[in-house]
């Protein structure tokens, strides 16, 4: 198996032997760990109601542990009812082959040499993991944002890779990105994002929650209230996305609705109207343009 180099009185152990079994690997790779940080309530509404996990041990353990208490505390089966159809729709708030692929490029991918763990971070509008470094310079920051593919010509950890593909966690081919995209179109979720610094340190994947679980939770709210408080609310989400923009100019509408706590179609109806209203603008194309603010008084 080539765990082992070096001449015969003097073997050395191979950084892939402490990687995959290993059960304390952080002697050798220090903060080789998985935190988990769920906010309930939302990071930007609650940031102080969260609570943390986590998971240590070698590779294969780290990625068996997340994924379970994954699946057990956050992943859900919805039923709809459709009218006028026999059949009720089916469907997860997240898709358990799209949160095992990230999860899995995150450990594969990570420079085991940077002491910072992988971070997944789960908030009621969606599921984020943040990993260091980003992708390699020969991807470009464009295909990045498209969110196709990310065909790499060098792989960081190119024999942990291949015993991931051993244990069928992974191909191995540039083939994690489209996975997570068609098992997402296959839930009906919305696609997921990926983002990296200018600098390539960080490498963030964004998994939206499936829109129908966002209905699901407006529904059973009060609808009488919602009558009462529906103008009153547009108005602040309409201020609440201008404040967004501010900050971040090239910020997309599915980025938006994360940090809002809201449907991608909500933003987007929300977006439309500041449009209309003159109070915005888009300048350049949908990859590579930003946002203007064209009128900053409030309505």
């Amino acid at each position: 198996m080539e765990l082992y180099t070096g001449p015969k009185e003097n073997r050395l152990l191979r950084n892939v032997a402490a990687m995959m079994f290993c059960e304390n690997p952080s002697k050798f790779f220090p903060y080789t760990q998985i935190d988990v940080v769920t906010f309930p309530n939302g990071k930007m509404k609650a940031p102080n109601n969260f609570t943390e996990v986590t998971f240590k041990g070698s590779v294969p353990q780290m990625i068996k542990q997340t994924m379970d208490y994954i699946k057990s505390n956050v992943l859900k089966e919805y039923v709809r009812k459709i009218s006028g159809r026999q059949e009720a729709e089916r469907f997860w708030n997240y898709p358990y082959d799209a949160i095992e692929e990230a999860v899995v490029n995150s450990v594969y991918h990570r420079d085991f040499l940077q002491h910072e763990p992988i971070e997944i971070t789960i908030e009621p509008s969606g599921i984020s993991i943040l990993n260091c470094p980003g992708p390699d310079r020969s991807i470009s920051k464009e295909d990045i944002e498209k969110g196709d593919m990310l065909k790499s010509r060098r792989y960081r950890n190119r024999r942990l890779g291949d015993f991931l593909k051993e244990l069928d966690l992974t191909e191995g081919r540039s083939t994690g990105v489209p996975t997570i995209q068609t098992k997402l179109a296959e839930n009906g979720s919305p696609r997921a994002i990926f983002e990296t610094t200018d600098d390539r340190l960080t490498f963030l994947v964004t998994i939206p929650v499936h829109e129908g679980c966002r209905e699901s939770s407006e529904t059973n709210s009060n609808s009488s209230e919602t009558d009462i408080l529906g103008s009153e609310r547009g108005s602040e989400t309409k201020d609440l996305i201008i404040d967004i923009i501010k900050q971040d100019p090239h910020i997309t509408a599915a980025e938006i609705a994360m940090q809002l706590n809201m449907s991608s179609r909500g933003v987007e109806k929300q977006i439309r109207k500041l449009r209309e209203l003159g109070k915005i603008k888009r300048t350049g194309g949908r990859f590579g343009g930003y946002w203007e603010i064209v009128i900053l008084d409030k309505e």
